[in-house]
């Protein structure tokens, strides 16, 4: 039988949503948390890799990290020794379309998000409640073409839930109730006049 702490270290590739640095001087950062498949892993990046990457990353952004993983005690260890910026996965089509489909011109992606926590914490403080709330609330303003809400994994505010950021600007809003929507909404996003039918 072999001894798992004797084996040498693996080589990995991982692609995921960058959540945010692990350490909060920014400074000092030296980890990443990453979004896999609905699961927040922990990498910390090679020394030549930290500098580049500090000022570049944005949560949200879809990466490739490669490097080797290290068995540690009960603990497996990942570090990074290379980073790239990725464009997102297409979504997956079930089927392709049996008849032609109208040219339209293409709609560019919403640049403005709304990132809101989908972590069971976040959804039993309200966090359910508040997103159906929050895409009514952009349908009313006739944003939901303009402002993407995007569901992200545990945003490290727990205590207090329900939190969302709004992006560009990294605007963090905590323990917000629905009835607080609307005025956070006029102060980000312009309301736009609804489409002429």
């Amino acid at each position: 039988m072999t001894d798992i702490t004797s084996l040498p270290p693996w080589m990995f590739t991982l692609d995921g949503t960058f959540m945010g640095f692990v350490e909060t001087d920014f400074a000092k950062v030296k980890t990443i948390r990453l979004e896999v498949d609905g699961e927040i892993l922990t990498i910390k990046l090679r020394k030549e890799v930290r500098a580049l990457l500090r000022s570049r990353l944005q949560p949200g952004d879809y990466l490739r990290c490669i490097g080797r993983s290290d068995f540690d005690g009960d603990t497996i260890k990942l570090k990074a020794n290379q980073v790239f910026s990725l464009l997102p996965p297409l979504p997956k089509t079930c089927a392709l379309p049996t008849r032609p489909v109208q040219q339209s011109t293409p709609q560019p992606a919403p640049s403005l998000k709304i990132r809101m926590c989908r972590k069971s914490g976040c959804q039993k403080r309200g966090g359910k409640h508040l997103a159906e709330a929050l895409g009514q609330a952009l349908r009313d303003r006739n944003l939901h073409t303009q402002v993407e809400i995007q569901y992200t994994g545990c945003q490290k505010h727990c205590s207090e839930a329900p939190t969302f950021t709004v992006d560009p600007g990294h605007h963090r809003y905590s323990r917000v109730q629905p009835s607080r929507l609307p005025a956070i909404l006029d102060r980000h996003f312009a309301p736009t006049k609804p489409n002429p039918l």
